[in-house]
């Protein structure tokens, strides 16, 4: 696995931890036991999310994606409108010249936007600078690409080529379960932590679309397999394009005590994920990061001391 020298370091580093923390002591020590006695966390937090561009890959327009530009282009009525829209963008394309895109011509490399992760989560301290964690993040991606059309004529060579663009929005939800470790008594104020654990994500695709000018055309059927017909009266669907994933998380940072209740936690965030949006029909893990500051409350329900 390509990563997976970043689980057997971040494993390595959370089993280490205890052995280093000891060794440390030796030389050092403060009585001061805040954020490692028994007792709840609740943290809130945000930061930027990097999302692996191979998922991006899902919202290109290929035959191989589920959703693909030929949704539309096999449809007889958007087909004119396309036509349409390109000749009164490209004067030199006439209404009789066929409009049609090559996979080459597709955007390979198309990458989602950074975007702003919500994180929400709640720790329960257990033990010695031990705790079991919930957290719960949110983000909404977004993609863009461009494409170049291809149509026939008899015109021979041609200086412009019609354009259309791809846009893209994903929102993806990720739930983690994780057991995290404190070194609590190195500094009073800064203190490392690591954090390992099991994520369950879900991921939908909200907006695949084509454009050209002003006009826009959904590549996700909101029809269920239904040819579309200008006029008639047709039932929409709010069908789901993606679904649950799942996989594994790590994170580390270093708590910076402000007082004996609240921290603010500079947090490195990352995580091996298989998501239900499955690029050019194929489903595997992909490394995603993001890097974040939480605001943590310090026993904020039940404090049980030590």
């Amino acid at each position: 696995m390509k990563y997976r020298h970043i689980i057997i370091i971040s494993l390595a580093a959370l089993l280490c931890l205890p052995h280093l923390e000891g060794s440390a002591q030796e030389s050092v020590h403060y009585n001061d036991t805040t954020w490692y006695d028994k007792g709840f966390d609740l943290y809130i937090g945000a930061g930027a999310f990097f999302a692996n561009k191979k998922n991006a890959l899902y919202y290109n327009g290929s035959r191989r994606n589920e959703c693909n530009l030929d949704y539309i282009f096999d449809n007889h009525y958007w087909y004119d409108e396309i036509r349409q829209e390109v000749n009164n963008l490209y004067p030199h394309v006439s209404l009789s010249d066929e409009i049609s895109y090559l996979e080459e011509n597709l955007d390979w490399n198309v990458r989602y936007k950074v975007k702003t992760m919500l994180n929400l989560g709640a720790r329960y301290k257990f033990g010695h600078n031990w705790g079991l964690s919930i957290s719960y993040s949110f983000c909404r991606l977004t993609t863009s690409s461009q494409l170049l059309l291809n149509y026939s004529s008899v015109s021979g060579n041609l200086i412009n080529a019609p354009v259309m663009e791809l846009h893209g929005k994903e929102d993806r939800s990720m739930i983690d379960l994780s057991v995290s470790y404190l070194i609590s008594q190195l500094n009073p104020i800064a203190k490392p932590f690591i954090e390992l654990g099991a994520q369950f994500n879900f991921a939908k695709a909200k907006v695949l679309e084509a454009a050209i000018g002003e006009r826009t055309w959904t590549l996700l059927d909101p029809y269920m397999g239904q040819n579309y017909v200008p006029g008639a009266q047709m039932n929409t669907y709010d069908i789901i394009y993606g679904g649950p994933g799942y996989g594994f998380s790590f994170a580390a940072g270093i708590k910076i005590v402000v007082n004996k209740f609240v921290s603010i936690d500079p947090t490195f965030y990352g995580c091996m994920s298989s998501l239900g949006i499955k690029p050019l029909q194929e489903r595997s893990f992909n490394f995603n990061y993001g890097v974040l500051v939480r605001l943590v409350v310090n026993d904020f329900f039940i404090s049980q001391r030590q």
